[in-house]
């Protein structure tokens, strides 16, 4: 028999594990270099892109043989969910590996921590589609089309050069409402 003081030990030990495991899914979602704001601002975004998006889908890539990045791009689709409404469309969110986007069936990149670089800037203007990230540099750069921040405010920075290499068209309305390089 399990005496009186013993039994909260044991209480602990078998939350214990239950504990890991809710940590482990905050920190994946925690992780995400795009966070569910940040995506909420591409929705809206989406629908000042000429012609906007109809359904289809939004590739989440990460970078070839980097576990941080597919941990994030893992991040970033678990907080897309179902997919991302913009307008009267629903784009679904689908994981993809930088070396696998030539099958091309994406209107919108959405590139996780790590993953922009060349082969994603060839994929978008390959396929004209938008490509999204977190990373300014990779803006600014030319590497991709839009990063989007929303901590501590909503900000939107767009490299006009990727914008017409990829042949992306945004509404005048909203290029006075971001920023542009």
């Amino acid at each position: 028999m399990v005496s009186g003081r013993h039994a909260p030990s044991r209480w602990i030990c078998g939350l214990l594990p239950a504990l890991a495991v809710m940590l482990a899914v905050t920190q994946s979602a925690a992780a995400a270099s795009l966070s569910a704001k940040d995506l909420q601002v591409l929705g809206r975004a989406l629908a000042f892109l000429q012609p906007p998006p109809g359904a289809g889908s939004i590739a989440v890539v990460f970078a070839h043989d980097d576990a941080a990045s597919r941990r994030d791009a893992e991040a970033i689709v678990a907080l897309l969910g179902d997919g991302l409404r913009s307008g009267g469309s629903l784009l679904r969110p689908m994981l993809r590996d930088s070396q696998s986007l030539a099958a091309g069936d994406f209107s919108v990149l959405v590139v996780a921590q790590g993953a922009n670089g060349e082969a994603i800037l060839a994929a978008s203007r390959a396929t004209h589609a938008l490509c999204v990230t977190g990373d300014l540099a990779a803006v600014q750069a030319g590497l991709c089309t839009m990063a989007i921040w929303s901590e501590p405010r909503v900000e939107v920075v767009i490299s006009h050069a990727a914008a017409v290499a990829a042949g992306i068209e945004f509404v005048a309305a909203f290029r006075l409402m971001v920023r542009e390089i």
